[in-house]
């Protein structure tokens, strides 16, 4: 928009001085000089006429030239006319004079009076000095100032007529670079960003199959092995347990592990269904939950710092991100305690799941949102987990318009933050959702009482 602007104006400021120079400067000395064979002319037409035909003269030269013809009564001031066609005047009077004339301003009005001599006699002749007050600098100043105001605006809206699609393209790659599915762009504008647009939205549709096969194939394999293990558990409650008690024991935990890891599968494959945000009371979410996840487990410590929060969401979703990052937080936190704090303000809203595990390296804290992606130590560690637990928190998060941050701990360990939007845009979904659900429900019921026909 700078470029655009600055080299308007400066082709502006260029037309206007070659207006100037070519156009306005040399009307002004024909112009100029016009006036001064009319003053000079008028000076010998007075002297050769006879005195009885001199008020018919200067009638004519009022109406037609604005002339005023006086008797030469002493000297008078110089006029203080600062204009950029005075000098011409001047200069035109003194070339048509032989002689440069005296120039005098009156004392008790607008007119600025010539002194011209014809044949020895001296004539006073005034005019209106506004005729003179034509400033053509001025006059380029303020077409400039006024040009480039309007250049800067037409930028401005040009810009931002072509910046907005960049915008919603660029919120559209963002949110499919973090996993989410974000609805088709808008395919208009210039041509270039039409086909960008295009791009984008087949290439959302692409990764959207992509998705879809891959959690179809996830599932479908995760329900098929579900069978195999149902029979392995039979057979093994079957076994006589007391000729090899560790055997059965470790072959129970192996059966609950696969389990485990086929219910996260199914559960990444089938994300989470939409539905109507809620009311809820973050402070007793989160005591549900430490209440569930700390049997057996390291001590949950939770921390309130400002009066309870409640907040509108959907509860299903804030739960399960919850879940996640803090039995992420058990599994990797060494045994050792693990804080979790709720800060709630009319600023800002976030939950951060404090542990004292072996943290995350920079460079692989995006890494660990991806599915199936764990790191070296949790490896190593027989956490048992899947790595599937940070990707579906993430993918929820995302869908919800929600931020999960995972930053390192002072001390050691790991901060995961969950941040809430505090911008009140809650109450128009509420109101929507409900308003479709009882559209729905309406329908559903009328279609109920609806009598069913006989086939004749």
């Amino acid at each position: 928009m700078i470029t655009n602007a600055v080299t308007l104006i400066l082709f502006t400021i260029i037309f206007m001085s070659a207006t100037f120079y070519f156009i306005m400067i040399p009307m002004a000395q024909r112009y100029s000089d016009d006036f001064a064979a009319v003053i000079v002319s008028a000076a010998h037409s007075l002297q050769s006429l006879p005195e009885e035909m001199h008020g018919e003269l200067r009638q004519q030269l009022l109406e037609d030239h604005g002339l005023v013809i006086a008797e030469q009564t002493g000297d008078l001031p110089e006029p203080s006319i600062d204009d950029s066609y005075f000098p011409f005047f001047r200069e035109s009077l003194a070339r048509r004079a032989g002689e440069y004339l005296p120039i005098l301003e009156s004392t008790t009005g607008p007119l600025v009076w010539v002194d011209v001599p014809a044949h020895g006699k001296i004539f006073r002749l005034g005019f209106n000095g506004q005729r003179l007050g034509t400033n053509p600098p001025i006059v380029l100043i303020l077409t400039v100032c006024v040009g480039a105001a309007l250049i800067f605006l037409a930028s401005f809206f040009e810009v931002r007529r072509v910046v907005r699609p960049l915008s919603r393209l660029s919120s559209a790659v963002r949110k499919v670079g973090w996993g989410g599915d974000p609805p088709s762009v808008a395919e208009d504008g210039p041509e270039e960003i039409a086909a960008l647009a295009r791009a984008i939205n087949q290439m959302s549709a692409d990764i959207r199959e992509l998705s879809e096969n891959r959690t179809v194939m996830i599932a479908g394999i995760s329900h098929d092995l579900r069978t195999p293990l149902t029979r392995l558990g039979i057979a093994v409650e079957m076994l006589d347990e007391e000729s090899q008690p560790q055997l059965i024991a470790g072959i129970r935990r192996d059966l609950d592990a696969m389990n485990r890891l086929i219910g996260q599968f199914l559960q990444f494959s089938q994300g989470i269904e939409d539905e109507c945000p809620g009311q809820i009371d973050l402070w007793r979410v989160i005591e549900t939950l430490a209440a569930d996840l700390k049997r057996g487990g390291p001590e949950l410590r939770l921390h309130r710092n400002d009066p309870p929060c409640v907040y509108f969401a959907d509860p299903v979703a804030v739960e399960r991100v919850l879940a996640n990052l803090i039995k992420n937080s058990i599994d990797h936190g060494g045994g050792k305690p693990i804080d979790i704090n709720l800060h709630c303000t009319e600023q800002s809203v976030s939950i951060e799941i404090c542990d004292r595990g072996p943290g995350i390296p920079a460079e692989d804290v995006e890494s660990v949102f991806r599915p199936f992606h764990r790191l070296e130590s949790a490896r190593s560690g027989r956490t048992g987990g899947s790595g599937l637990g940070l990707a579906i928190a993430r993918q929820i998060a995302v869908k919800h318009g929600w931020e999960i941050e995972l930053l390192p701990r002072d001390g050691g360990g790991t901060v995961a933050r969950l941040c809430l939007p505090t911008a009140n845009r809650f109450g128009l979904t509420v109101s929507t959702c409900w308003m479709l659900q009882d559209s729905l429900d309406s329908k559903s019921t009328a279609a109920s009482k609806e009598p069913v026909r006989e086939a004749s």
